[in-house]
Parts: structure tokens; sequence; C-alpha cells
């Protein structure tokens, strides 16, 4: 994972004070799923991806998710 994607998400989770198990429960995935992804060894972007995004100049970023009109 983009490691400033890694560490806005670890930044979220630990602003909303969630455990490990807490996000796993609302995600229905085992906490340790959860555990592997925060520390970054789940869930890496493929080589490709990351290649292609730095020919472009391009880099994959986390940002707040505004709120949707509905």
């Amino acid at each position: 994972m983009n490691e400033s994607v890694l560490n806005a998400v670890r930044i979220e989770v630990e602003r909303r004070g969630l455990t490990h198990q807490q996000l796993a429960d609302q995600l229905d995935m085992p906490r340790s799923q959860v555990s592997r992804m925060l520390t970054g060894k789940s869930g890496r972007i493929p080589d490709g991806w990351v290649a292609l995004l730095q020919a472009l100049g391009l880099e994959l970023v986390a940002k707040k998710a505004g709120r949707r009109n509905g």
C-alpha cells in the first residue's frame, strides 16, 4: 500500500478510537486481516500499477470523503 495512504488510514482509525477488532467487526473480516492491512503486510498495490502511476506523474492518496447529496 502506498505509505501516505496507509498513514492516512492509520490516523483515521486512531482518531475514531477504533481497535482492530472493532474495525474487523464493521468490515465483517477477521481481525488478523485488518491488522495485516494496517501494517502494510496485505493489500499492497501491484508493481504494475505503481509503475503506471509513476509514468503518468500520479500518486495514490487518501482524503476524507465529502458528503454526498442525495
